[in-house]
This record gives C-alpha cells, sequence and structure tokens, in this order.
C-alpha cells in the first residue's frame, strides 16, 4: 500500500507529472504566510522528518558530506549522487541552498509499506519561493490585517531522491538548478527562516537569563557579542521573542491559572507552609482572586508581623488584575513581603476576602500597625477586619495629595511636612497647626479642612505613642513594584508572573542573608566616648539598627541637665539641649528601666539620647534588657532559622537550568575543538555515551499535579482614562453558496428559490426580466396602494397617497448579510415644477421628496441603463428595486430614465 503526503505548496489543481513512471510531483499551495514565519521552516521539516522517524536536523549528511565543495560542485555531479537517507539527502540540499543564496523547504513525498515498516520511496526538495500564493488570500475583502509581502514566484528549482531496493539507498532521480529569481546576497542568506534556528546550548543560555530577569532585546545583544556578529547567531530577535511566547503557552496549555495553581501545588511539595487559597465568580467559574504566601514568608510575619504595610500596585498583567502586597520590615531595616493577591477589583468586599484570607494564613495574629495609601475601601475592611490595629495613612501619598490639590502655596506645604513628621505632643501639633493655617490663609480649603479631620491617621503627634517601627510610609510596596517590572513583562499571564515572583522573593531573602553575615561576622568600629555602652549595642544590634542607636549615643552629648528630683527610688530627669532653652524632655529612672517623653522607643523601638544620657549619669554600662527590643537583635530569626534547611528557598528549577547553561557552555567550546582533530569522532562520542550512562539515569520522582476546574480570569477596566479602540473594519457577508459579496444566499440565482416570493439578482438577470418580475411581485401584494395607471398625453401628473415609509431589517438564515426592503407610499404631490427646472423635460413620474433622508450605507448593487422604449411604471418598478441605494442615486436614476424618454 502506498501513502502519498503533500506538502502545501502551490494551488491543489496544478499537477505536474514527469517522464519517469515512479516520481511524480504535487504541490499545492498554503496559506499566504508559510514563508513568512519565523520558525515555519524549522517546524515543518520537524514535522515531514517524522515520516521516517529521522530528525532533519541531524547531523549525519553533514558528517557524510563534510568534503563536498558546494562552490565547485557541478549538476552532474549531483544528479550522479547517493544518500543513506532522506535526512542526509535533505541536509545535502540545505547546505547547497544555503551556500548559492537560497531557501529550501519539503515539498511532495511518496510512502509505501515494506515488510511491515513504512518507507519513504520518493522524497522532493524546493525552492522556498516554489509555487504561487493562492488567489483566495488575495482577493478577500474581510481581511482584518494586512497583506504579507509576496515572496513566491513559482520557481521551478528542485530536487528529488527516490528509494532503490536493490542499492538500499536513495538516488538523484531529478535536479533542477536554474531559478527565476535573483539569488540571495550571501549577507542576507541567514534571515531565511529555514536557515534560523536556536539550538539548545543557545536555548539554555537564553532561558537562564531570562529566568533572572534580563530583558529579551539585552539577551539578544549578549547573543549577538558572544557569537561575534548577527550573522553567526542563527536567529533574529524576533524568533526570541516568540520562542519565549511559544514557551510560556505551553505552560499554559490547559489554562493560565490550572498553570498556576499546579505551579503551587508542586512547590507546596517541597515548602509544607505554603498556603495559598482562591475565589472563583459562581456566574463563570472564572478566577476572581488568588492569595499566596509561602513558609518564609508566614515565618517573616511571626517575626515581623507587628506593623504591616499594604497596598495595591502593579496592574500591567494580561488580565489588568491589581497585585496586593503585604509587606514590612525586618530586623535589618529591609522590605520583607509576607504574602501578596491578585484581585479583579478594589472594592471593600473584595479587600475583607484578602484580608481574612491573610489572617487564616497567619493563624490569627493580628499586626498592631497598618500602613496603607487611604483608600477608602482598604480602610473600611481594615477597620472589620483588624479592629484592634492602629491605622496610618502613607506619609507620601498624603503629601503627593497636597501638592496636588493645595497648589501655588510652598509655605503650607512646607508647613504640612513639619506637621508630618516632627514630634509634637497633641496640644503642641494643634498650635502649631492653628498657626500654620492662619499664616498660609487656607482655614477655609476643603482638603485642608478633611485632612484635619483625619489627623488621627498621620499626624506624629497623635502616633508618637504607637509603634510603627521605621515604617511611615508604603514605600516597600512601591519598592517590590519597581523590582517586579524587571522581571515580568507587561500583559503578561498570571503562571509567568507568579513564577518571577518568587525569583524577587529570593532576591529579597539574599539581601537578608548577606545583611546576615554583615552583622554576624563583622565588627564596627568604636568611635564614641561611650565605649561600653556603644560596645554594647554593637554586639546586639544589626548593623543597620546599630547606626541608629549609635547616632542617639552621639546626641546626648548636647544634653544638659536642667532639673533632677527624687522620689523614692525614681528618679525625675529634666533635660534640655546645649543653647536652646525651649527645649525640654523628661525620663524617669527606677533603677532598672528608663521611660521617655519623647516617646521614641514606643514607636521607633530604640532607645534615644536623653535615656543614653541618663545611663551615662547613672553609670549604667550596658542598654537595660526591657529597652532592647528583640525584633531589632542579630538573633531576632534564631528559633525560625535553626528549623529551615541552609538553601530551602531556592527553586530547584532554578538550579537546574543553570546547570543546563553552564554544561552546554563547556561543551559547546569543547566541540568546537574536538571537531578540528581528525581520526577520534568516533572514540569521542564513545567518551559522551559513557558519560551519559553514567550520570543520565532518570530516577527522580514525578510529582503529581492537579488539575481543578477553575477557568482564567476576564480581563478587568483598569482604572483612569479608558484607552481609545482603533476603529477596525467591519466584515463584508458573503452569499453561502457562490461566495459573492452583492446578495445572500436565499437571493441567490444559484440557489433554489421560493416560489412563493421571487428574488431577483441583479448581476445575474437581465433589466427587462428583472422589471417584469417585480411588477408581478407588486400585483400579488395586497398592501401596496401605489397608482400604477399611466396618464394619457397632456393630463396632469398623478397623484399618490401619502403613507409611512418603514424600514425593515431581516438576516437571513444562513447570515449571509442584512437584506434591507423599503415598503413606501409617498406623497410627491406638485414635484413637476422641481423636475422641469431640473432636467428640463415633462415629468412622467413622481420624485423622491426630500423627506426620504439618504441612507449611509455601502452601495450593494450596481447602477443600470435603462433602455428605449420603457415605461414609467417600468422606471418606478426599477425604483423600488433599488434596495439600499441612497435617495440621491435614485434621483440619478430618474434622470437617466428621463433622458431616455425623451430620446424616444
Amino acid at each position: 500500500m502506498e501513502h502519498t503526503d503533500e506538502s502545501v505548496d502551490v494551488e491543489s489543481r496544478d499537477l505536474h507529472s514527469t517522464k519517469g513512471t515512479d516520481t511524480y510531483d504535487l504541490e499545492s499551495n498554503a496559506d499566504e504566510d508559510d514563508s513568512y514565519s519565523g520558525s515555519s521552516g524549522d517546524e515543518r521539516s520537524e514535522t515531514e522528518s517524522s515520516e521516517t522517524g529521522e530528525d532533519a536536523s541531524d547531523n549525519i549528511g553533514a558528517a557524510v558530506h563534510s568534503e563536498v565543495n558546494f562552490d565547485s560542485i557541478t549538476s552532474d555531479e549531483i544528479r550522479a549522487m547517493e544518500f543513506a537517507t532522506v535526512s542526509e539527502a535533505y541536509e545535502f540540499y540545505y547546505r547547497y541552498g544555503k551556500c548559492k543564496g537560497f531557501a529550501i523547504r519539503k515539498a511532495s513525498s511518496r510512502i509505501k509499506e515494506l515488510d511491515g515498516n513504512k518507507v519513504t520511496q520518493m522524497k522532493q526538495f524546493v525552492c522556498n519561493r516554489h509555487g504561487l500564493r493562492e488567489k483566495k488570500h488575495l482577493t478577500r475583502l474581510d481581511r482584518k490585517v494586512e497583506h504579507r509581502r509576496l515572496s513566491r514566484t513559482n520557481c521551478e528549482a528542485r530536487f528529488r531522491v527516490q528509494y532503490r531496493k536493490q542499492k538500499d539507498r536513495y538516488v538523484v532521480t531529478a535536479f533542477v538548478e536554474c531559478h527565476n529569481h535573483e539569488l540571495t546576497p550571501a549577507r542576507f542568506v541567514h534571515l531565511h527562516p529555514v536557515y534560523r534556528k536556536i539550538s539548545e546550548a543557545d536555548k539554555a543560555q537564553i532561558d537562564g537569563l531570562q529566568t533572572r530577569g534580563i530583558r529579551t532585546c539585552h539577551i539578544m545583544g549578549y547573543m549577538i557579542a558572544q557569537k561575534g556578529g548577527y550573522a553567526s547567531v542563527g536567529f533574529t530577535k524576533k524568533d526570541l521573542y516568540n520562542y519565549f511566547d511559544k514557551k510560556m503557552r505551553e505552560c499554559i496549555k490547559d489554562g493560565d491559572v490550572v498553570a498556576s495553581l499546579n505551579y503551587l501545588n508542586v512547590k507546596s511539595s517541597t515548602d509544607p507552609m505554603l498556603y495559598a487559597e482562591y475565589a472563583v465568580d459562581n456566574s463563570n467559574g472564572r478566577m476572581r482572586s488568588l492569595f499566596w504566601a509561602d513558609g518564609s514568608s508566614r515565618s517573616d510575619y511571626f517575626c515581623f508581623g507587628d506593623v504591616l504595610a499594604f497596598d495595591t500596585t502593579y496592574r500591567k498583567n494580561k488580565y489588568n488584575y491589581p497585585l496586593v502586597v503585604f509587606s514590612g520590615c525586618n530586623h535589618h531595616s529591609q522590605t520583607v513581603i509576607f504574602g501578596a493577591a491578585l484581585v479583579a477589583d478594589e472594592t471593600t468586599e473584595t479587600y475583607k476576602w484578602v484580608l481574612n484570607c491573610f489572617l487564616e494564613c497567619m493563624e490569627g495574629k493580628q499586626p498592631k500597625a497598618v500602613v496603607t495609601d487611604g483608600d477608602g475601601a482598604m480602610r473600611e475592611a481594615i477597620k472589620q477586619i483588624f479592629p484592634d490595629a492602629t491605622h496610618r495613612l502613607c506619609a507620601w501619598h498624603l503629601n503627593k495629595n497636597a501638592v496636588e490639590n493645595v497648589k501655588d502655596n510652598p509655605e503650607f506645604l512646607d508647613g504640612f511636612q513639619k506637621a508630618m513628621y516632627s514630634n509634637f505632643t497633641k496640644d503642641e501639633f494643634e498650635e502649631y497647626w492653628s498657626e500654620l493655617i492662619k499664616e498660609t490663609e487656607v482655614e477655609q480649603h476643603p482638603w485642608v479642612v478633611k485632612t484635619y479631620e483625619n489627623r488621627s491617621l498621620w499626624a506624629t503627634g497623635y502616633l508618637r505613642d504607637q509603634f510603627f517601627g521605621r515604617i511611615r510610609t508604603t514605600s516597600q510596596c512601591e519598592a517590590v513594584n519597581a523590582i517586579i517590572k524587571t522581571y515580568v513583562r507587561t500583559k503578561g499571564c498570571i503562571f509567568e508572573f507568579m513564577h518571577n515572583f518568587d525569583q524577587v522573593l529570593r532576591d529579597y531573602r539574599n539581601n537578608e542573608l548577606e545583611a546576615d553575615f554583615k552583622s554576624k561576622f563583622t565588627v564596627p568600629v568604636l568611635t564614641t566616648q561611650l565605649r561600653v555602652i556603644e560596645s554594647d549595642a554593637a554586639n546586639t544590634y544589626t548593623a543597620e539598627i546599630f547606626k541608629e542607636v549609635k547616632e542617639q549615643i552621639l546626641k546626648a552629648g548636647a544634653l544638659i541637665v536642667k532639673h533632677k528630683s527624687d522620689h523614692g527610688d525614681t528618679k525625675i530627669y529634666t533635660l534640655t539641649k546645649f543653647c536652646n532653652d525651649t527645649y525640654e524632655r523628661k525620663v524617669v529612672f527606677d533603677g532598672t528601666t528608663l521611660q521617655c517623653s519623647c516617646k521614641l522607643f514606643d514607636s521607633r523601638g530604640v532607645p534615644c539620647s536623653h535615656i543614653f544620657y541618663v545611663m551615662k549619669d547613672e553609670h549604667v554600662d550596658h542598654i537595660p534588657r526591657p529597652l532592647v527590643l528583640s525584633r531589632w537583635t542579630k538573633d531576632a530569626k534564631i528559633e525560625y532559622l535553626n528549623n529551615m534547611e541552609c538553601n530551602g528557598d531556592v527553586d530547584s528549577n532554578v538550579v537546574e537550568e543553570a546547570r543546563f547553561g553552564a554544561y552546554c557552555s563547556a561543551f559547546t567550546s569543547f566541540c568546537k575543538e574536538a571537531a578540528k582533530k581528525n581520526g577520534v569522532y568516533g572514540q569521542i562520542l564513545d567518551d559522551i555515551m559513557k558519560l551519559q550512562k553514567k550520570y543520565c539515569i532518570n530516577d527522580d520522582p514525578i510529582i503529581g499535579t492537579q488539575n481543578p476546574a477553575v477557568g482564567d480570569p476576564v480581563a478587568v477596566k483598569s482604572k483612569g482614562a479608558p484607552k481609545k479602540k482603533k476603529k477596525e473594519p467591519k466584515s463584508v457577508r458573503r452569499c453561502g453558496k457562490c461566495n459573492a459579496t452583492t446578495h445572500n444566499a436565499r437571493t441567490c440565482s444559484e440557489g433554489t428559490q421560493k416560489a412563493t416570493e421571487p428574488i431577483v439578482d441583479l448581476q445575474s438577470v437581465s433589466i427587462s426580466d428583472a422589471i417584469s418580475q417585480m411588477d408581478e411581485k407588486k400585483k400579488r401584494k395586497a398592501t401596496c396602494n401605489v397608482d400604477r395607471s399611466v396618464q394619457k398625453k397632456g393630463s396632469r401628473p398623478p397623484i399618490h397617497r401619502g403613507a409611512k415609509a418603514t424600514v425593515t431589517t431581516q438576516a437571513d438564515t444562513n447570515g449571509c448579510y442584512n437584506q434591507m426592503h423599503f415598503q413606501a407610499q409617498m406623497d410627491v404631490t406638485g414635484t413637476s415644477r422641481h423636475l422641469n427646472a431640473m432636467c428640463g423635460v415633462q415629468p412622467v413620474m413622481p420624485m423622491v421628496p426630500h423627506m426620504f433622508q439618504p441612507m449611509h450605507l455601502q452601495p450593494v448593487y450596481p447602477m443600470y441603463g435603462m433602455s428605449v422604449g420603457q415605461t414609467a411604471s417600468s422606471c418606478y418598478g426599477m425604483l423600488q428595486q433599488s434596495v439600499g441605494q441612497s435617495s440621491r442615486s435614485c434621483y440619478s436614476l430618474l434622470q437617466q430614465v428621463e433622458k431616455a424618454a425623451t430620446n424616444d
């Protein structure tokens, strides 16, 4: 039995036969863009080579014909060649075309079963300009994109091999060398799609670079520099973009949400503390929200979750879903991420769902303080879910709103910043605020009044006794947003986003690891005069916090005791600053602990300069333990670090990709040198196979994945002004029978017409037949009251009764196009004067009145001239037949009728 495999090159009706009885050419043209796709040549080669079970990119042919000089080889020598396999013949013609300056592709083939095995009896390769683009692609009217540039010239160059059973080899049976087009110069040859391919070694490198957040354009520049030029890379920038897109589509082939949940499921096998939860829209089964937090994030919250920054950032994903980030500050004053969520909207109910998920994830531990950007829905959700937490507005957003609302008043803006950040008491703040708004004349400004009403959410005077660590703004969340932009491309999918978000987490945790090393294995230089206290602080606090503590120790030198009193075991110090008598702070010392009226320890967690002055005066050589906040010490996470492996947070896939890239780079340089040596080819292959047997035994367990029936989200409308939509051309409806655009399937003359409703096809029916058919149709309609009587010579023009003009739209069952039917009875009395003035002849029928407005429709029917001798009634019948034309077109038709009657 024989099977014919026909690659589509030219029109399927074209059949070219040769003189031989056992070979033939059969090519048919595929889609018009088959020769333009960046990977079409490679994909087609791989598909068709599967007939023989051999890879088209196999280098067997390269080894056999490595000594062939393609510049000097003749046609007779080529026709006398023999090949062991089809892929070897393809490799030869591949290298021949690349040397001569033309691209090749696989064409027809013939497969026959021999001894139960399928054997390719004949295979033909042609020039990539063989054949022509099908006409249907050039005549389409409903095209949404522009035509691709033409490349086919019906070139006859070809190379055909046929299997000879006696020799068990493939011999050349046809070779056409001549081309009907200009060959490609050497500097352009590498741009042919068939000669562009990303090798496995290059894929390993670019995958590793992309995983680390390197942009695609920069990866391309790196590969160009590595290979020594654009021609040596082997692919273009577009190929690189297509490779990344194809790779991502393969990852989410079952759905974006399904791939994301499977990713979390696989990750949970190595991270048992991973928590994830999603919400589904019951109306359509699509995901609305997704919250997740890994084990390290949860451990960080248990250590540093007393202050929580809660903000919505980053909307540049495929569905315009905003990212909600829960962040805080660790013992090195670095940003730490506790969790994240993707939500469909920013309503109170959505935020409540996210906060409930967060609370459940963190085993019910609520934060002491929350910092947000002031969103109303977010604030209401926090009040309901975290009722005991102190809510603070982001100082940066507040200052930004002040600049936008109170313009051209720099004095108020400067004073407003001082009101936010200065360590006032409540009375001092109220006194300062009153003076500020009077001096800047903004007492009645609506934004100032509203902001003052919420002063307990932003003024330090009202928040100085609440612990916020070093968090006054949501800048941690904004920093996360900036880093995410480095790794995530615009309009990326959720799966890609989650993968790259994990990379962001790894970067943050690596920063913490480096800070831990710096704090534990280095010692600061002691420079103050209180060396004992400074040394105790250096041994207790991390390097970053020690800087702030040391600053307070230095400030103690500018303080002076104004008053000191004893009350039993308690001593009260009243301190002031050097040359500043208005400054006054009180410190209470009971022998073990110290309390200061500045509230710095309550709000920041570090001892203030006033406490260090009293320690010096009382000869206390170390910081009292009640004044050492454990979250700022070097051992803040010691109990959690002991339970974690050293590199447990490193993704195994990242390690695998890094190793793969390193191995490929090493083998690339090895292969370049080994290929230059003669006589060692077999030995090197044996050594490589030994390495493969030794190290490539696949004994890794397979981790199962879940496949929940959750649909991908629907893209939501983001905040801000909507983008202008591009006007897309409306598709033209066609007849389902003859593919014409002038009628539908029901009115098509090639089909079967209904006997009770004769329809006229103006492209195939004559004018007289059309008029007679319309007259018969009018006689059958009882609702038509138009007077058809022809007035005798010398009588007045006909008078028609007035009626309404209605337009109805009917869509035919085949959906070809909406046909417009007019039913009109018009009052056109007294129009002869207008017709005489415009045409100069006696009217024979009424003119369309001005009440009938033109219809702005695309003309569907052509204009036809009138023959001599036609009556007025026939002309009027044709006027009714002209469906879809404007009244102006009807009037032009009438002028032609009048001229024809005059000539008669």
